[in-house]
Parts: structure tokens; C-alpha cells; sequence
């Protein structure tokens, strides 16, 4: 049973745009599916490139052949903005195959709750999760993590957790990735071990701008108490920092690096919006 919760009076199933009824029956998938999140902003899908770059590398790791082109999908994602009239709000995609085995994209606005900007201001509680994800690169649907996640960050009282493997070692958040800061130098988990976040490719980008080195290494538990500051990135949550990890405290409000890469992140998003108007 399809359990999507599908936001705003329309959707679309390949290249059809269709009314969302309450009596209507939305797509049921056969074996394992890959989706994708973009966030729409002032009515602009941000970072649509990277995103389709990647759901491209999702799709084709599970075989999945896709029924479209980037440059249609991209087309197909501002039809359905305009026929939704959305501004700000997150579109999913899902490819996978129905039981007659066709190929079936469906896009479509889901719930979305932003961080608020409290959260900016002070930064985020975080707890760490003893959990690991199977296939990190790749954006699988996965209901048995999604309920273990939501049902630990409510009985933590926690924004995120930082899931830590067998090694003792912090791979990403929940659905985040993770930086941490020691000295003028970021310090993230290595590539192969996370989701390769589109924010957290910019963030690579806006450090090689500022000449601010980046450490892809494993991150020990133990690092949680020497970390001068600590941030999650995420198309939900942008660049969010970090100011609590269990009982820890880090002092993430008063870390120049961090506010300069928030800073420069939220211009990237500002410049983009500028550049991709509709």
C-alpha cells in the first residue's frame, strides 16, 4: 500500500499532469524504487541540474530506465509549479516499475517543514544513532530506516541524528550530511561512505572559492568533544549548524568558517534564483 503523502491539486505520472483526487489511486511500485527531493524556492527548482545529474546515477544503478531526458524532466518541473502556483515547498521524485513492468516516474509536491530560523541562529540539537545505511550513494526507498529514524529523533527530542556504524565511526545524518571543524579546516566522512548531498557539493565548491581545506576522512565518536564547531548540510535544511551532539556542547555560533560558508551558501542559492527565473 502506497503510503506518499501527495501535496497541491496536481501531479505527474511521466509526461501527464494529473488532478490529485482524493478517490484517485496513485502509482503502486513493484521491488525497489529511487527517489529524489528538490526544493522549489520562490517558484525555482534549486540546484535542478545536480539533482537530475543524480537521480540519473540512482536510476542506472538499479537499472532503472528512465522514460525522459533531463531537459524534459526539467520542462515537465516547471509545468508542474506553474499548474500547482508554488512557491516554496519540496517536489519528490520516484522512478520505479509497476506490475505490468513499465517504467514510471511520478513527481509531485510532498509536506515540507523548514528549519526555523531559530534554528540558524543557535543552531540544532543532534543525538548519535548506532544505524547504517545500505548503498549510501544511492537514494533508495527504504520504509524500515525512514520509521527507525523518525521514531528515535522524536524519542530523543532531537532536530537530526548523526548515525554512527560499526567502527565507531560518524558517517552522515539522518538525512544530512555532516562537516566538522577544527582549527580553519573542515573534516567530513569520505565520499563512498554518504549520500552525496547536492549541498554538500556546494559546500565543497564554496571552500575551494575560500581556499578553506576539506578532510574527507572517518570521523571517530570520540571527535564529537574536540570539534570548534559542526554543521549539517541538506536541500531541506541548507547549511544548518550544529550546537549540541548528546550532552555535548559546540561552539558553532561563534566559528567564523561556519557563518562564512552559511553565508556564502545562502548567496548561491540567491544567485542561482536570480539566473533561473522563469
Amino acid at each position: 500500500m502506497n503510503v506518499e503523502k501527495v501535496e497541491g491539486p496536481f501531479y505527474l505520472l511521466n509526461d501527464d499532469i494529473i488532478k490529485n483526487e482524493d478517490d484517485r489511486k496513485h502509482p503502486e511500485f513493484e521491488g525497489r524504487t529511487v527517489y529524489e527531493f528538490i526544493r522549489v524556492q520562490d517558484g525555482i527548482a534549486i540546484f535542478l541540474e545536480d539533482h537530475l545529474e543524480r537521480f540519473f546515477r540512482s536510476a542506472a544503478y538499479l537499472d532503472l530506465p528512465l522514460p525522459a531526458t533531463a531537459e524534459s524532466i526539467e520542462d515537465r518541473v516547471y509545468r508542474l509549479i506553474a499548474a500547482n502556483q508554488v512557491e516554496e515547498q519540496n517536489l519528490k521524485f520516484i522512478l520505479g516499475k509497476t506490475s505490468e513492468g513499465e517504467s514510471v516516474l511520478w513527481i509531485f509536491f510532498t509536506q515540507s517543514i523548514y528549519p526555523s530560523k531559530k534554528y540558524y541562529e543557535e543552531g540544532i540539537a543532534t543525538s548519535l544513532f548506532r544505524i547504517e545505511r545500505l548503498d549510501p550513494n544511492i537514494k533508495l526507498v527504504r520504509s524500515d530506516y525512514q520509521k527507525a529514524v523518525l521514531q528515535e529523533r522524536a524519542d530523543k527530542g532531537v532536530y537530526e541524528l548523526l548515525l554512527v556504524d560499526g567502527n565507531e565511526q560518524i558517517t552522515e545524518g539522518s538525512r544530512t550530511n555532516v562537516f566538522f571543524v577544527k582549527g580553519n579546516e573542515l573534516y567530513t566522512p569520505p565520499a563512498q561512505a554518504v549520500l552525496l548531498g547536492i549541498v554538500r557539493k556546494k559546500v565543497f565548491e564554496i571552500c575551494a572559492k575560500r581556499q578553506i581545506p576539506i578532510n574527507e576522512t572517518a570521523i571517530p565518536v570520540e571527535w564529537v568533544k574536540e570539534a570548534e564547531g559542526a554543521f549539517v548540510s541538506g536541500t531541506g535544511n541548507n547549511v544548518l549548524p550544529i550546537s549540541k551532539i548528546g550532552d555535548h556542547l559546540i561552539p558553532t555560533m561563534e566559528n567564523p568558517v561556519v557563518q562564512a560558508i552559511m553565508a556564502d551558501y545562502a548567496e548561491l542559492v540567491r544567485m542561482y534564483k536570480e539566473e533561473n527565473k522563469h
